[in-house]
């Protein structure tokens, strides 16, 4: 072939290699953006390789120990089930604590087992013991994630004990198991297991990139079809995912050792933020601009989708200066336009930061060695290397210190949920007994582990539901499986393996598919012992369900949290947050001192934002850093609060989530998703505001300063309501944004504060949205 044609082939062949390319790349992405820091992947190997190899050594000492055949099956399958949760609950990054975590869950497992074993010589006993146990491991969680991780360990020892009801002589060959389980399992978790703080950060900040560009895809899909409210409601939920993934980098550098050498923590946080108000400002300006695109000519359209397509997918020399072109053309006077090229360029300059050397400066080893790191406020506190749950505003609806002394009002949420768990591990033992008096346990666990990892009523039931539906699809699955397997150890294997792995890995994403797997996986080895029936399964089926029923109907009668009064005090926090943040940019805008100088920031490391013009703000460093001035607010103290308003953000989102999920009635789905939309509006300008204050003078505008106060105001008024939906007469007819906007007009142009004029009137705008009128 030659001439044309050949020139064809070769065009569709290097095209072909170039879309395929494309698509790898977005595969990864997806799989990344997924799992931030690869977390998810590396509990589900932990759990594979730790299960695996401990059955290994167990056979080999179980070999040589002969012990009889039914007590070193014993042996290796608690091994097993020591392993699993050992393995994947530990995550400290200092060695020497996660090896005491290590022992003292050798302890605890240890306790259980000879706890289960003893009391199971008479029946009863061995059930009321269940029950106090189910109590004790709930109640230790209020001591942290260690105690978290030794309760579940005490009860998981104990439930096989018990359910297995081996003979007392075998307590010796029990307790050998276990702590040759955890030995073998502390010695992975502080080697090949072993997960580097550091390593930990940059895979982060890898999925923080990969969040941005599916960001940036669900922005391109809003463009192509503005009248698809999936579509916005998709943009919003990535961008709210990418928010999640800066709390946990923010989380993580409070950890020692975690960063690279050279790094600091206050410049992380910087550049974490930077990153944020980039992908927002692109997003804002996608949503106006497909709010108007029949009045946008096409040639706008098509430019900024160039821009788009570059920035996500093609070189990054192209995207800058395709955004460069964006933002420097008048594109008919319209303003998102330019808008979105310069914040296309503040995001492609920021993440070029990541690996310039302009992001370790020659004098932070002196810097660190003065002990400036120190002054690093850390705000997100992880559980376990994850964001924090619910439980803490969910404690903060109890009303403690008003009730009387002997009132359950009293009772903290880690009492609540034990009482909980205990009252729901007693009702499914007397259930579970009717249906089967041999299987009554998988009842117990289905009310147990309905209480873990949940803090209220709501979370509880989603769980439930989720339990239900996982069971039901997991055995329509292993009962086909078990034909295809009957025959075929090596087969059974592998889906064993597989069915443990992916039920770890899916687990922060759907806890239905857990329980797929989970249930997979024990039908798998129902059928390796030879034990497997369609009716077992269908005993597991209808225990899960009574013990799922039992435990989302305790979470509703026996001592409730109730999810609608943990949102209010969600809302009610961030709103306070909000506030605060305001009033920290009202000081350095009226050139009242907060704390001299920026400790532990060096000069040059933030990046000019983009007006929402497309101009960019006076004051800005020739390198792209905003400018330093003595006497104005410390980037640090008011980088601390936009991080302390995003937490609270996140959490208004969680426990939304768990309040319109699985609700049919009375649950407002519209008007409560229209508020949170709004507060979550409220955070990305408020972020945004809070960069753009920093980046003028001290002092500069005391007008402004009394703008954001108003808003401050407005922001505690409206966290003061017991509801955003209740018509409460107003003070004056005049909302929030009329008021800061009479404000704003009266002040002259200046290019040094209109960017955050600007900014100014669209968060008094979008708190004017919240504000209840009077009928």
């Amino acid at each position: 072939m030659s001439g044309p044609a050949s020139i064809r082939s070769r065009e569709l062949l290097v095209a072909g290699r170039s879309k395929a390319s494309i698509e790898v790349r977005d595969l990864r992405d997806r799989v990344v953006a997924s799992d931030p820091g690869l977390a998810r992947l590396r509990q589900a190997v932990s759990a594979i390789l730790a299960v695996g190899t401990t059955v290994a050594v167990e056979s080999v000492v179980v070999a040589v120990v002969g012990p009889p055949k039914q007590i070193g099956l014993l042996a290796l399958l608690l091994g097993a089930v020591i392993a699993m949760p050992l393995s994947t609950s530990v995550k400290e990054s200092d060695r020497r604590v996660a090896a005491i975590t290590v022992a003292s869950g050798a302890v605890a497992a240890v306790t259980g087992a000879i706890l289960g074993v003893l009391t199971a010589q008479v029946h009863l006993l061995g059930l009321i013991t269940f029950t106090l146990v189910s109590f004790a491991a709930v109640w230790l969680r209020r001591f942290g994630p260690r105690w978290f991780t030794l309760g579940f360990l005490g009860w998981q020892a104990f439930f096989f004990s018990l359910f297995l009801d081996p003979p007392v002589a075998s307590l010796p060959f029990m307790v050998g198991a276990i702590v040759i389980a955890t030995l073998w399992v502390g010695l992975l978790l502080v080697t090949v297991l072993h997960v580097d703080p550091s390593a930990a950060v940059s895979r982060t900040v890898v999925t923080l990139r990969a969040r941005a560009r599916a960001a940036i895809s669900a922005a391109m899909d809003v463009l192509d079809d503005p009248e698809d409210l999936r579509s916005v409601r998709a943009m919003r939920g990535q961008l709210i995912q990418l928010s999640e993934v800066s709390l946990l980098l923010d989380g993580q550098l409070s950890t020692a050792r975690t960063l690279p050498h050279g790094l600091r923590a206050g410049f992380v946080r910087r550049w974490v933020v930077d990153v944020e108000i980039g992908m927002d400002e692109i997003c804002a300006a996608v949503l106006d601009l497909a709010t108007h695109e029949d009045e946008i000519p096409p040639e706008v359209l098509h430019d900024v989708r160039i821009v788009l397509g570059s920035l996500g997918w093609a070189d990054t020399a192209i995207a800058l200066v395709s955004a460069r072109e964006l933002q420097a053309t008048g594109h008919h006077g319209i303003p998102a336009a330019r808008r979105l090229g310069a914040a296309a360029i503040l995001l492609l300059e920021t993440i070029d930061q990541w690996d310039h050397p302009a992001l370790r400066p020659d004098h932070t080893d002196e810097a660190l060695e003065e002990g400036n790191e120190d002054d690093f406020d850390a705000v997100v506190t992880l559980f376990s290397g994850n964001l924090p749950g619910s439980a803490g505003l969910a404690a903060m609806t109890l009303d403690v210190e008003t009730s009387r002394r002997w009132s359950p009002s009293r009772l903290r949420l880690t009492t609540r949920q034990a009482i909980q768990a205990g009252v729901a591990a007693g009702l499914s033992i007397i259930l579970g007994e009717l249906i089967s008096p041999q299987r009554y346990y998988w009842a117990v666990i289905a009310s147990f582990i309905a209480f873990t990892g949940t803090a209220t009523s709501g979370e509880t039931v989603r769980k439930s539901i989720s339990r239900i539906a996982g069971t039901i699809a997991g055995l329509v699955v292993a009962v086909g499986l078990a034909n295809l397997t009957a025959d075929s150890t090596p087969l059974t294997a592998v889906i064993l393996g597989g069915s443990i792995f992916l039920a770890f890995y899916l687990q922060a994403l759907s806890y239905t598919a857990m329980t797929f797997f989970i249930t997979l996986m024990l039908g798998q080895l129902y059928t390796l012992l030879h034990t497997f029936t369609d009716q077992l399964l269908v005993v597991r089926l209808e225990e899960t369900a009574v013990g799922a029923v039992v435990g989302l109907t305790v979470s509703l009668v026996v001592l409730p949290a109730s999810t609608r009064a943990t949102l209010r005090v969600a809302r009610r926090a961030f709103l306070a947050s909000l506030a605060a943040l305001l009033d920290a940019c009202a000081d350095h805008l009226a050139g009242v001192p907060r704390g001299g100088g920026s400790r532990g920031e060096p000069e040059g490391t933030g990046t000019a934002v983009p007006t929402s013009d497309g101009s960019v703000p006076a004051e800005v460093g020739t390198d792209g850093g905003v400018a330093d001035h003595d006497g104005g607010v410390a980037d640090r103290d008011l980088l601390t609060l936009v991080v302390q308003t995003s937490a609270d953000a996140r959490q208004v989102v969680r426990t939304h989530r768990a309040l319109t999920r699985g609700r049919v009635f009375g649950s407002d789905r519209e008007g409560l998703r229209h508020r949170i939309s709004v507060l979550g509006s409220a955070d990305s300008i408020a972020r945004t505001l809070a960069t753009r204050a920093l980046a003028t003078p001290p002092g500069c505008s005391p007008q402004l300063a009394t703008a954001c106060r108003e808003i401050a105001a407005e922001a505690r008024h409206l966290a003061a309501l017991p509801t955003l939906i209740t018509a409460t007469p107003r003070r004056s007819d005049t909302g929030v944004g009329q008021r800061v906007g009479a404000i704003l007009d009266a002040l002259p142009n200046d290019p040094v504060t209109d960017g955050v004029r600007i900014t100014i009137r669209r968060l008094g705008d979008s708190l004017s949205l919240l504000t209840p009128r009077s009928t």
